[in-house]
């Protein structure tokens, strides 16, 4: 296939446990977005695992998969082609050019033969789900300025949440448990003095993982200052108060026409704040050394 442009598409960024999951999944909803799901995760090397998609979001019928949260889903929701940040796919895509799953991927470029592979394959994906735009969420570090080397006219939208309730919601992820508690799992940022400091932390899990948050925050601030991409700034707190005007306020800034399914989210769905006063999350002493990693004192 030949080289096919890949216009404007969508990239969600985020800590994780900040609400990118349920944002981005109710902007995907829309009519002209394709996305990653988690038959790409099981399926990297397929694309047309992508045809599936039409079984349930066609002209006759669109039925959506979420993540459950709070809210009531579907019998066969763990069936139904839904988004996923799918890092199989990912790590298909980038080869042994890079670690696409644990790398901050600071001053990296992809090469232009990954380029042409990764352009071919999301073409394929955009085509065999028979919408017009990509869109992906990934969450860690930024990886701005590799994605940008890819993907130059992309369109970023970056979930921010307060960092007290984005430790604790990370401290209680099964799969942070076994990465991060324990070691810094993002790998590429941190100077020699920083490694020595998490290796004195490493049995402090709440204060590894308050150090890690605050370094993806950081790196991602100077990605957007040196790379100066397209970006929109979203608050979860925002979210949670205000949803369906911050949801009308991305797709603005992503150029995509109101399409109702996005909107009727909230129809059948509540969006509960997850947050608590910060003093009902870790002790005063914790939050001591918390406050002191966030704020540099």
């Amino acid at each position: 296939m030949r080289n096919i442009k890949i216009e404007k598409p969508i990239i969600f960024i985020g800590t994780g446990r900040s609400g990118t999951t349920v944002i981005s999944e109710i902007i995907m909803r829309h009519r002209d977005i394709a996305f990653p799901s988690g038959y790409q995760r099981i399926f990297p090397k397929n694309p047309k695992i992508n045809l599936l998609r039409n079984i349930y979001d066609n002209p006759f019928w669109r039925i959506y998969g979420q993540k459950k949260q709070l809210n009531k889903v579907s019998l066969i929701n763990k069936f139904i082609f839904r988004q996923s940040e799918a890092y199989d796919m990912w790590e298909y895509l980038t080869g042994d050019d890079v670690d696409f799953l644990r790398g901050f991927l600071i001053n990296q470029r992809a090469s232009e033969e990954r380029i042409h592979f990764i352009h071919n394959y999301f073409a394929r994906m955009i085509r065999y789900q028979g919408r017009k735009r990509l869109a992906v969420k990934i969450t860690g570090p930024s990886r701005m300025e590799y994605l940008l080397s890819i993907f130059p006219e992309a369109y970023f939208v970056i979930i921010n949440r307060k960092p007290i309730p984005t430790i604790s919601s990370l401290l209680k992820a099964d799969f942070w448990k076994n990465k991060g508690c324990g070691q810094l799992w993002w790998t590429g940022a941190y100077s020699e003095e920083e490694k020595k400091w998490a290796d004195k932390h490493k049995d402090n899990p709440v204060l590894l993982t308050a150090f890690q948050i605050k370094k993806v925050l950081e790196m991602t601030q100077q990605e957007c200052d040196k790379c100066k991409p397209n970006y929109l700034d979203i608050n979860y707190e925002d979210f949670v108060n205000q949803p369906e005007e911050e949801i009308i306020k991305i797709l603005n800034f992503l150029n995509l026409d109101i399409d109702n399914a996005c909107l009727d989210y909230f129809k059948k769905n509540k969006v509960y704040s997850r947050n608590k006063p910060e003093t009902e999350y870790f002790s005063k002493e914790q939050l001591t050394e918390i406050y002191k990693i966030f704020n540099h004192k």
